[in-house]
């Protein structure tokens, strides 16, 4: 922790105190009698000469051992009932922890500081009295409780009597090490830096306050003090400290304001500077001094020899006391980095630690401390593009502790490293941005509570050269508060409305503390969002921040399988798209979140892990116990699709179709196409309603499988979820008012045409997923000699459902025959493809039909696959079913063979057209019998090594904008008269489209189809003659209603190669091969 970081701090909870107070005004007081127990002990009490400790509060100079500075934890805690002084025999119910140091007890559970603290070492016996009661006797007072029963009452006794003992026992090997080391010291040094009487706001008479290491605790007066008997500590750390009159000054924490007022103004001056000490106190660490000081040679400063020196110049390798260190630092960075030995823990590491130690360090790093004396340069390059930088070699070699001090030597970015996170860590562009905003007191938790207005203080920020900054005012020239750029882990933008200011952000810094700021301003907050986002990302990763995220930062993350050496990654979330910069990637990758094949979390000892499979690659994003894990968390999981919410944003199949309605409509076309009344039945409610809940929570993990479920339960689990979806199919009411309307126009062709315009109208989702459901019912209707669902009795059923209607308006139930009778039509379906489909379904239909009857539950289908090429006794006959895909198909022919897959193999299944002369592989996610039953009387699968792969894979992930344009010998096939005429046209590959131009000056497009409609085979039939050997057969599918056939001609191997690789990236969104291939495993 840095000094900046510090004061950061305590600024930030003197920030929040103000707001705070308004929640706290009950100031600290104590009941009546007890406060009648303080003014009796000051008549009665005398001071103990001999006492000489309390716990952590000590009366006389010595050292203790480090177990003693350090909090315990709780040891017991429950409920007691406890006698007021005087003897009253009415008993009060009070709230009793026990630790090794104290025992405590308060008003209730919630409270934070007690009405009473009673220091172990100071009781003398605990006994037993009486049923269910004990004593606990100190030296001048004894304490009654009363348990619920005896059986509390003996655990109470018998933990209270352990920790007595193990007190006592710890206390005596304590006065054993002061005797050993008084002897190395002159004398002693105290704990308690000072103490004394104060009056205090809420009390009618003065408390004595002691300050000891990182604690001050109240007594009632002196004596209390020296019989270990007290009213309540405070802990510093979460302590501020303010001025606030001649004589008075408050003691701030998160939970409440002490008012203390002293006899004089200078008093009150030593009174805030000994507790300012105490804060810092409460906020360092002696681990790494008491390992420095452990070896002789550094207990001394370097520079003057002044004794126990609490700073150390981590380049020069030496010691120093606080006024040396301040000489250091006026010499500026480059000549001497000087940290705090207590203050900034996390600079010191082991090696280093080590070195300093030794002080006689390795002849390796005292030749590199002599380089650099003479002005060697630690970032220079050093010519190896492998190790280009000293810090790289030093790596290379093992060399540990030269890493150490090179690093802590360089002041820039090593030059042509780019190994490890440096890229990742470097800022984008030097931004400045000042204005005013106001802010809340940072916190350790996320702030998930809504902020009122009163809650928040105006604060000048700035944000200049990659530092963070905020201010009383404008003309402040000390800042309350700030951080660096480089240690915010994550910007989080809120949604409009959420705290008090209309509009607000919060900074989740690496120490773990939360910062929030707000402005009713819309674009002055937008202004802070920019420039901070701009300042927080690398410039390779500036793409993360020009769209509307809602939260951007760097999280650790692996891929595959290895959770070892975890890269850092930057990060950016809104809704559901999902853009990342990984390590070593020099473009931004898109995910839609709702796409993805798996979101799965994993728990473990810290915050546990997040893992997404998509694209053929498993990324698994890890978490630790920072608040801004737990964030990010949430909006993967929301932004993966939710079952409650409107048809956008449901978990989607890569045909934006929701995985919910697939899922069902696809079990229905295998197990239901010939159930009589299919629709119309009703199922078991509860066994649809557990599905439907199911598939809401997460319908990627649902599996539907035969025998399982009934047909009717999954049918019904469809209805419901696409009547209760919200805003429908239909995109609303008002929406679906002009559908409604449609069944009035007395003409079909003008019905059908003002169908097509109202389906291009909805919005991506919806439109996809009517077709998808039309399409459905049309399949249905095909089997009515045996379902008796025709036409009319599905509008009558799906009618209500998609328009979300009660069924009496007829015009819904019109719609949808309207929509299933000229399906075809409406929605652009070419009719031979169509019937193949229907001949799959029909086959899938007869297969399960014959499996059932032979007593098989899952129905399989024989196809023949061929081995390298076509020819005699290479045809492999292998059963499988309608989930397969291509590349399963692969595997399980190379396991019939014996064929190992050795490593840079890519084995493939192509559909091979002999007629044509023309293959195509498959993509391996494919299903492999949809093809197969697609296939023309001239068509065979083939599996075979992909010659193209492995340089369509290194061009593709050279490439930063997946697009290409150029100019190509084109030629369309136009009837059977042989040869073709192949002239050039410009040919432009990007986005979703193919566009062909007659030349580079045309502004219209000859030719145009969609991307995905698309399917491009290698090769070009030899009848037409292409100019070389390196051509494409592009077959366009959905232009029109005759498929089209477009042939292009490459002059190269090369240029083949790139615009194959365009064409599949585009179509695949980039997923071209599995990252885990079946074939590894």
């Amino acid at each position: 922790m840095n000094e900046l970081f510090v004061s950061d701090v305590m600024a930030d909870q003197e920030d929040s105190l103000r707001a705070m107070q308004n929640c706290f005004r009950s100031q600290f007081s104590m009941e009546e009698v007890e406060c009648e127990d303080i003014e009796a002990s000051r008549r009665t009490s005398s001071v103990d000469e001999d006492s000489i400790y309390l716990a952590c509060t000590l009366s006389r100079s010595y050292e203790l051992g480090d177990s003693d500075l350090h909090h315990t934890p709780v040891i017991k805690m429950g409920w007691l009932d406890k006698t007021p002084p005087q003897g009253s025999l009415i008993f009060q119910k009070r709230w009793v922890m026990l630790d090794a140091q104290y025992l405590r007890y308060f008003q209730n559970e919630k409270e934070v500081y007690s009405k009473r603290i009673i220091a172990i070492l100071f009781v003398t016996e605990v006994l037993n009295v009486g049923e269910q009661k004990f004593e606990v006797v100190t030296r001048n007072r004894t304490f009654l409780f009363r348990a619920e029963n005896n059986t509390v009452r003996e655990e109470w006794v018998s933990v209270l009597k352990e920790t007595i003992q193990q007190r006592r026992s710890s206390m005596e090997m304590s006065l054993m090490n002061f005797g050993f080391t008084s002897g190395q010291r002159d004398s002693g040094v105290s704990l308690i830096s000072k103490q004394g009487y104060l009056e205090m706001n809420g009390l009618r008479s003065k408390v004595y306050v002691v300050i000891c290491a990182d604690r001050v605790f109240l007594y009632g007066n002196a004596e209390e003090h020296s019989q270990g008997v007290g009213i309540t500590y405070i802990e510093m750390n979460v302590g501020t400290v303010k001025s606030t009159d001649k004589r008075s000054f408050n003691l701030t924490t998160f939970y409440r304001t002490f008012s203390f007022l002293a006899e004089s103004a200078q008093q009150r001056d030593q009174w805030v500077e000994a507790l300012q000490d105490c804060v810092s106190r409460s906020l360092s660490s002696d681990v790494v001094a008491q390992k420095i000081w452990a070896v002789e040679a550094n207990q001394r400063c370097a520079d003057c020899g002044a004794p126990h020196p609490d700073w150390a110049s981590v380049n020069l390798c030496v010691v120093l006391c606080k006024c040396c260190a301040g000489v250091h630092r006026g010499l500026g960075q480059s000549v001497s980095k000087v940290r705090s030995l207590r203050m900034d823990e996390k600079v010191w590491t082991d090696n280093l630690i080590q070195a300093l130690c030794s002080t006689v360090q390795t002849d390796d790093v005292l030749e590199t401390l002599s380089l650099v004396f003479c002005g060697a340069d630690v970032n220079c390059y050093t010519g190896d593009p492998e190790l280009p930088s000293p810090v790289s070699v030093a790596q290379h070699y093992g060399q540990i502790l030269q890493v150490e001090f090179l690093t802590h030597n360089h002041n820039t970015d090593l030059p042509g490293s780019r190994a490890g996170n440096h890229t990742l860590l470097e800022a984008a562009l030097p931004v400045s941005h000042t204005g005013y905003l106001f802010k809340t007191a940072s916190s350790i938790r996320p702030v998930t509570e809504c902020k009122a207005k009163g809650d928040f203080s105006r604060r000048w920020c700035s944000l200049n050269q990659g530092n963070f900054s905020y201010y009383e005012s404008e003309k402040s020239s000390s800042q309350s508060g700030g951080m660096k750029m480089s240690d915010v882990l994550c910007l989080l933008v809120n949604p409009p409305g959420k705290h008090g200011y209309a509009h607000s952000f919060e900074l989740y810094h690496d120490s773990g503390r939360v910062y929030l700021f707000g402005e009713d301003s819309s674009d002055k907050v937008k202004g802070w969002i920019k420039a901070i986002a701009k300042a927080l990302v690398p410039s390779a990763a500036e793409d993360l921040v020009c769209w509307p995220f809602a939260r951007v930062g760097r999280l650790s993350y692996t891929e595959g399988q290895s959770h070892h050496s975890p890269l850092l990654g930057w990060f950016s979330l809104g809704g559901s798209r999902l853009l990342l910069l990984l390590h070593g990637a020099d473009r931004v990758e898109n995910i839609d979140l709702r796409k993805i094949k798996e979101l799965s979390m994993e728990q473990e000892a810290g915050a546990g892990a997040v893992v997404l499979v998509d694209r053929g690659r498993s990324l698994r994003v890890e978490g630790d116990r920072r608040p801004d894990f737990q964030g990010w968390l949430s909006g993967l999981q929301q932004g993966s699709g939710r079952g409650d919410g409107p048809l956008d944003q449901q978990q989607l199949t890569y045909t934006d179709v929701p995985v919910i309605v697939d899922r069902c409509m696809s079990y229905i076309t295998q197990h239901g196409l010939k159930s009589e009344g299919i629709y119309r039945r009703c199922g078991v409610n509860s066994k649809i309603a557990a599905l439907l809940f199911f598939l809401r929570h997460d319908a990627r993990q649902v599996r539907l499988n035969e025998g399982e479920r009934q047909v009717d339960d999954v049918a019904n689990v469809l209805k419901r979820f696409l009547r209760e979806v919200g805003e429908g199919v239909f995109n609303g009411h008002q929406a679906s008012l002009p559908w409604l309307h449609t069944t009035t126009v007395s003409k079909m062709s003008e019905r059908v045409s003002q169908y097509q315009a109202l389906l291009h109208s909805l919005p991506r989702v919806n439109r996809a997923t009517l077709g998808a459901v039309i399409n459905h019912l049309y399949c249905v209707q095909c089997f009515a000699d045996e379902n008796q669902m025709n036409m009319h009795n599905l509008a009558i059923v799906f009618g209500p459902t998609l328009f979300q209607m009660d069924g009496t308006d007829n015009s819904a139930g019109q719609v949808v025959e309207d929509l299933i009778q000229n399906y075809q039509d409406i929605f652009n379906v070419d009719a031979e493809q169509f019937q193949r489909q229907l001949d799959m379904i029909s086959h899938v239909i007869k297969a399960q039909k014959e499996h059932t009857e032979e007593g098989s539950p899952s129905p399989l289908t024989i196809c023949g696959v061929y081995l390298e090429r076509k020819e005699e006794g290479s045809e492999l006959l292998v059963q499988i079913s309608q989930e397969v895909s291509a590349e399963e198909l692969v595997c399980k022919v190379l396991r019939r063979r014996n064929i190992p897959p050795q490593q840079g193999d890519y084995w493939s299944c192509f559909l091979v057209d002999n007629n044509q002369e023309i293959e195509r592989p498959l993509h391996y996610q494919e299903q492999a019998l949809t093809i197969y039953f697609s296939l023309g009387k001239d068509c065979h699968l083939v599996v075979k090594k992909n010659c193209y792969m492995e340089a369509i894979l290194t061009y593709i992930a050279g490439r930063v904008d997946v697009s290409r344009n150029g100019l190509i010998k084109f030629c369309e096939e136009k009837g059977q008269r042989g040869k073709g005429t192949f002239s050039r046209r410009l040919c432009v590959l990007s986005g979703l489209s193919l566009r062909l131009y007659k030349d580079v000056k045309s502004s219209q497009p000859e030719r145009e189809c969609q991307i995905h409609s698309l399917k491009v085979y290698c090769g070009i039939k030899r009848k037409l003659q292409p100019p070389s050997c390196w051509g494409m057969t592009v077959v366009c599918e959905k232009a029109v209603r005759d498929i089209q056939q477009w042939y292009l001609c490459c002059e190269s191997k090369n240029e083949l190669i790139e615009w194959l690789a365009t064409f599949m990236s585009l179509q695949h969104d980039g997923d071209l091969w599995p990252a885990a291939s079946r074939l590894d495993s």
